[in-house]
């Protein structure tokens, strides 16, 4: 860990991969009941809505991260 930070009201950490590249972690990531109920099993199911709602989700912040990156960029 190498930093810390609160971002749209989410507490994270700022820590850097083996790599070198730095991300971020949200706190709760690390809390001992952040694994809920998840438990490890032979074949694994997502729900054909879960997997919609990941996909709107991918679409919505990479269309957001590619309007923050045009209005940044230096033309």
């Amino acid at each position: 860990m190498c930093g810390a930070h609160r971002a749209a009201g989410e507490r994270s950490y700022v820590v850097t991969l083996a790599d070198g590249t730095k991300t971020h972690l949200p706190v709760w990531m690390t809390e001992p009941d952040a694994e809920g109920d998840v438990s490890l099993v032979d074949h694994p199911f997502a729900s054909i809505a879960a997997l919609e709602a990941l996909r709107t989700l991918l679409d919505t912040t990479l269309d957001e991260t590619r309007r923050s990156e045009d209005a940044t960029s230096c033309r």
